[in-house]
């Protein structure tokens, strides 16, 4: 049966049209973080501060709520419809929250309405951001040769990351250019504007995608129907490992990117414009790192690489932490460099293998419906992490977390290359029909 075959020149622009949404959804992600403080003031004005901000990060909890949601729908879309369509209507559905954000009226002006409205935003790109990262990482997977699956997956990890930077610069420069008391007045929407218009170049780059090689043979052979029936019927123990790995990479990353800058701002003492640092540090170190990294589980393979990672949180945890809290900067920065550093072993690895532990016709559905699902549990860590710390005094709450939920995953790591190798089989079986 006839098949386009894609030259490498357009597997190398697939994966560049496939990250450009990536940057998109992380872009919005960090920007309402980083605004939050701002937003509180606009949105949800109250006298007491602390209550205006818990409502504030309420909203933007909402928005993972939606995610699994968007990730079924999306999903299935993408193991029906296709990649390129799936991947187009996500950043689409993006563009909405993103345009309505930048015009949204205040509270002062329209009362509890605006509140609303923002949480109905928050909501739509929950749902949009379910189906598009899950359906970048599938197509980065399918557009990369067996021997570069890892590179090209972290590709789109690198730029979620790129994303998150990329909101932490253009929040800064809009408060550098016209200053911090100008947010609440109204610069707070010139973040928005830019993921706009960066949300229609990414739109227009995802639109001039190719559809990916292995769905194309799973159409041609009538193999893309029910996909969420079918991934819980046939692939019930390969969708448990991808949820523990997607819970495990959850779990170990909010606590790099979320708790720990939290952590020494308000406990160690350091201040906001080195905890913004801190983030940034993390940024960049983490970008530099998980491609070469993923080359090397490419060639040695990701199991010895997530061993890797269980042995180094067992060891490093610790002094990590305990160098977290010494509050002298060499420590501190060492600390970020060794957990940051591990954290690129534990993506690379994870993500990538959930790309392949169902076959083609359930892989977005699969991935997007367990990521979402991990991700929700791994926002709830520092939540976690900080209730453990105030009840039992121990600073090291945080070391414990990381290494028992790694000790948890060596079944885990024992048992899915078998899972691996069975929908491999599926596909090669698929493209003989």
């Amino acid at each position: 049966m006839s098949q386009t075959v894609l030259t490498e020149r357009e597997r190398r622009r697939n994966r560049l049209f496939t990250t450009s949404g990536v940057v998109i959804e992380w872009y919005d992600f960090m920007v309402y973080g980083l605004l939050a403080t701002t937003l509180q003031q606009v949105f949800y004005p109250t006298d007491n501060a602390t209550v205006g901000l818990i409502l504030t990060f309420a909203t933007f909890a909402v928005g993972y709520i939606a995610r699994p949601i968007g990730g079924l729908v999306i999903g299935r879309l993408g193991d029906t419809k296709g990649r390129r369509f799936a991947l187009v209507l996500s950043t689409t559905l993006m563009l909405i929250p993103l345009a309505i954000t930048t015009i949204l009226p205040t509270y002062d002006q329209i009362g509890i309405l605006a509140p609303i409205l923002l949480t109905l935003m928050r909501l739509m790109q929950g749902f949009s951001v379910g189906g598009e990262y899950s359906g970048a990482l599938t197509a980065l997977s399918e557009s990369a040769g067996q021997q570069g699956r890892g590179r090209s997956v972290s590709l789109g990890l690198a730029t979620a990351m790129g994303g998150n930077l990329l909101a932490s610069l253009v929040v800064f420069a809009t408060t550098v250019i016209w200053g911090q008391e100008a947010l609440a007045e109204g610069t707070w929407r010139i973040p928005y504007a830019v993921g706009f218009v960066l949300a229609v170049v990414a739109v227009l780059m995802l639109r001039k995608m190719r559809e990916t090689e292995s769905f194309e043979l799973a159409a041609q052979a009538g193999d893309t129907g029910a996909p969420v029936r079918y991934l819980l019927k046939a692939y019930p123990g390969a969708t448990f490992l991808m949820l523990a790995l997607a819970t495990w990479s959850g779990v170990t990353v909010y606590t790099l990117i979320s708790w720990m800058p939290s952590y020494l701002e308000t406990v160690v003492g350091i201040s906001d414009a080195r905890a913004d640092l801190v983030s940034a540090l993390i940024s960049v170190i983490y970008i530099a790192l998980i491609i070469p990294v993923a080359a090397l589980g490419d060639r040695r393979g990701r199991r010895p690489l997530m061993v890797g990672a269980v042995i180094a949180y067992v060891v490093l945890a610790i002094p990590s932490i305990l160098l977290l809290n010494s509050g002298v900067v060499a420590g501190v920065l060492l600390a970020i460099v060794v957990l940051a550093a591990i954290q690129t072993f534990v993506d690379s690895t994870t993500t990538t293998e959930m790309t392949q532990l169902v076959p083609t016709k359930v892989r977005y559905t699969g991935l997007a419906l367990t990521y979402s699902i991990g991700m929700i549990i791994g926002s709830f860590t520092p939540a976690l992490e900080e209730s453990l710390l105030g009840s039992t005094g121990s600073v090291l709450v945080p070391a414990f977390v990381l290494i028992g939920i790694s000790l948890l995953l060596i079944p885990v790591i024992a048992v899915f290359p078998g899972y691996v190798t069975r929908a491999q089989a599926e596909d090669g079986e698929t493209a003989l029909a």
